[in-house]
């Protein structure tokens, strides 16, 4: 099969093109960075540069043939500024590449995130079917919102287009730093863990899924590739014992929050970019982003392994690329 990924830098995107590509798909990927990127050596490839966000990146794609493409580009930026700079990239590029498929009948594969779905909670983790709201309205929240709406009228208008949703990603070939700058962040004494909880699961798991919908399609359009979820209490922990640092006391209390969401504006405003340690991070962390994957794993066979075989081989990668202390 003839697959065109977006986003092959990232840590999602990078698997899913690896997976392919031992599977002998034919990959093309197409990123703002050249084919020397890192991520991209040793991989069976062929490298389009361009930025879906620019007006005439079509002029790169003119003469492509694919069978699919699997749209995993997106800025994560989660605070309160580059709200124009996420919505320019998240939702005109999902425009850009889902009008380019639908032009030529590919079918699409739309990475959107559960950021953008109700919230669940420990005594009742979200689904398809969720209703509700209550996520935290930074800038990555409202632009891949305004993607998955780009998306949703596709499918709506008949489009061959679907939309995963993954949830808090961590594994190997992680060459920006999603999941790993939190890791590299464990490297030190954190006394205290956010009050909140995600849904951890391995990109690997997803890129496979990913795959399946691309292939063969699915009864749905919409599916939930989520994990096991834990608090960040026990997520932190387990990453701390594994990295063979003191592991955090205590969940952030209200107090703490408050203080934190305080100190956090005031160091932004002597910022020149807002930091990640900022009021929507500390607002987000004290979510339980719990999710269910029922309807993938009824559909496509979605499983996952265990959050602690991910950090394994995260934190393995990483040190692999000297970006942890061994």
């Amino acid at each position: 099969m003839r697959i065109l990924i977006t986003g092959a830098t990232g840590l999602l995107g990078n698997n899913v093109a690896r997976i392919a590509a031992n599977r002998r798909h034919e990959i093309w990927t197409l990123s703002r960075s050249s084919g020397e990127h890192p991520s991209l050596h040793g991989l069976n490839c062929r490298q389009i540069s361009a930025d879906l966000a620019r007006p005439g990146f079509e002029s790169a794609l003119e003469k492509l043939e694919v069978d699919a493409v699997i749209h995993a580009a997106a800025l994560i930026h989660i605070g309160w500024k580059k709200l124009e700079e996420s919505l320019r990239v998240n939702r005109d590029g999902t425009q850009a590449i889902l009008e380019w498929a639908a032009r030529k009948s590919i079918r699409a594969i739309y990475v959107s995130t559960v950021n953008v779905l109700p919230v669940g909670s420990p005594e009742m983790p979200a689904d398809e079917d969720t209703k509700g709201d209550g996520q935290i309205p930074c800038s990555y929240v409202q632009s891949k919102r305004a993607a998955q709406a780009v998306c949703d009228r596709f499918i709506r208008d008949g489009a061959d287009c679907y939309a995963v949703y993954p949830g808090f990603m961590i594994g190997p070939y992680d060459w920006q730093l999603s999941s790993g700058r939190m890791v590299q962040a464990l490297q030190r004494f954190q006394p205290w863990a956010p009050a909140g909880g995600c849904s951890v699961c391995d990109p690997r798991d997803v890129a496979d899924a990913i795959l399946k919908v691309a292939i063969e399609g699915g009864r749905h359009r919409h599916y939930i590739l989520a994990g096991e979820n834990l608090s960040y209490f026990d997520l932190w922990t387990r990453i701390a014992k594994k990295l063979n640092t003191r592991p955090p006391v205590v969940a952030m209390r209200r107090p703490a929050r408050v203080i934190g969401k305080w100190i956090a504006n005031v160091v932004n405003c002597f910022a020149s970019d807002e930091l990640d340690f900022n009021s929507a991070a500390i607002a987000m962390s004290q979510q339980f982003h719990y999710y269910r994957s029922i309807r993938a794993e009824k559909d496509l066979g979605y499983q996952t392994r265990s959050a602690q075989e991910s950090l394994d081989d995260s934190i393995a990668w990483l040190r692999q690329q000297r970006l942890l202390r061994s």
